[in-house]
């Protein structure tokens, strides 16, 4: 074999190569989705979410912004919840899923956890804390058949707390720190006062009742900020809420989605996707939001799969599912399953989180009848092909190139001489 055939030879591996990595991301556009997703599905992504928790994640994240830590170890803890709720009860995959919840807490509960918080407010380390974290402790409640006396006890004490802080409030939304105010951070705390009548009483059924009320007196959509400054809705805190209304109040979660799917839901070269300001509209991204692209919050997308199947979307759940295993390039590694090569591990926890989605208390929502456009998948396989054929035409050899332009510059004459 000579030089010239080792190097076509080369031309065809690569071409070939290239071909075969198009071809399957462009079908994984059309990877089949799981009705319930269980844990032998994601079980290589908590996998390797846990290893990067093991070698210090939340320390890293917490370097990049002021809930890194917290929210490193949170959204594996809430992960893991969502899949033993789909399991029996006693099996071994819901007494893992207790065990790895249990260990969240124990996390979120030591001096690394609140240390960002400021402990004068009201409640104390304010809602982003006690609300998220008493979310979590209510969903370890929830995969126990009898709950554990202890942390029952517990979780009372901590309902307490918020509900006491809600009453004292003269707004809808408590402090996450010092004078800064993020709506969001309210609906996992009312989710949690939600759980209490499901194991003591409904005490804080008329409260819950209340705050719905106040909340859609404040304005027609909830902000994504309103102490030190007024900032309108955003999708990175809308898709969180409208991933927890439903557990709250089934008529408003229908009409806050329907609003929502009107202001923010989009398309990027034909890929479903979330803008992170409402149309008409635009801004920068920030460490809410993480860095946009043409607008769009890939955070916000993320989260939005579970979002649209927790409010019977489940076309755009759907669609942005398979978008994602497009574009986040999920690939095995012993083991484990990760996306964008591993780069971002906390990227991994939102989409395991996403996809895992399922509600703790209510019934999922019937189907609503939204729609993506059929043709969303064209661009990507246009796209595709204009790059394998530009791939081809930087593969040709040159001399076959070279010969057919000097033949097209010859005269009739001399072609046939």
């Amino acid at each position: 074999m000579n030089l010239s055939q080792i190097a076509k030879f080369f031309r065809w591996i690569v071409l070939g190569f290239l071909v075969l990595c198009l071809t399957h991301f462009n079908l994984r556009l059309y990877a089949p989705i799981p009705a319930v997703t269980r844990y032998a599905q994601v079980k290589p992504q908590l996998i390797n979410v846990r290893s990067a928790l093991d070698k210090g994640l939340a320390q890293e994240m917490q370097q990049l912004f002021p809930e890194g830590y917290f929210f490193s170890y949170l959204l594996y803890g809430l992960s893991w919840i969502n899949v033993g709720l789909q399991e029996e009860g006693g099996s071994k995959v819901r007494t893992q899923a207790l065990q790895e919840a249990r260990w969240v807490y124990q996390k979120l509960s030591e001096p690394d956890g609140y240390a960002p918080f400021p402990a004068d407010l009201d409640p104390r380390y304010g809602i982003f804390y006690q609300g998220w974290r008493n979310y979590l402790l209510t969903g370890i409640l929830r995969l126990q058949t009898q709950p554990d006396p202890t942390e029952l006890e517990r979780y009372q004490d901590q309902c307490t707390q918020i509900a006491a802080a809600i009453k004292r409030s003269s707004s809808p939304f408590l402090a996450s720190y010092t004078e800064s105010v993020w709506p969001v951070d309210m609906f996992p705390a009312l989710v949690s006062l939600r759980g209490y009548q499901e194991w003591i009483d409904g005490r804080y059924k008329p409260l819950i009742a209340n705050w719905i009320q106040a909340v859609q007196a404040h304005s027609e959509s909830i902000p994504h900020r309103t102490q030190p400054f007024q900032e309108e809705a955003r999708a990175t805190s809308q898709t969180l809420m409208l991933l927890l209304i439903p557990e709250l109040d089934r008529s408003w979660a229908i009409a806050a989605y329907g609003q929502f799917r009107q202001d923010f839901v989009t398309q990027l070269f034909g890929l479903p996707s979330i803008r992170e300001y409402p149309k008409g509209t635009s801004g920068k991204g920030d460490v809410d939001s993480g860095p946009l692209v043409a607008g769009i919050s890939l955070s916000a997308s993320v989260v939005a799969m579970g979002t649209a199947r927790l409010n019977g979307d489940q076309a755009l759940q759907q669609a942005l599912w398979q978008g994602s295993e497009l574009v986040g390039l999920p690939t095995p590694w012993f083991g484990q399953r990760r996306y964008w090569f591993g780069l971002l591990p906390i990227a991994d926890e939102f989409v395991v989180w996403a996809q895992t989605a399922t509600p703790w208390f209510a019934t999922e929502l019937e189907p609503q009848s939204y729609s993506v456009p059929f043709w969303w998948r064209w661009p990507s396989h246009g796209f595709s092909l204009v790059i394998g054929f530009l791939f081809w035409k930087c593969l040709r050899p040159k001399s076959k190139r070279k010969r057919r332009r000097q033949v097209l510059h010859f005269s009739p004459r001399e072609r046939q001489g």
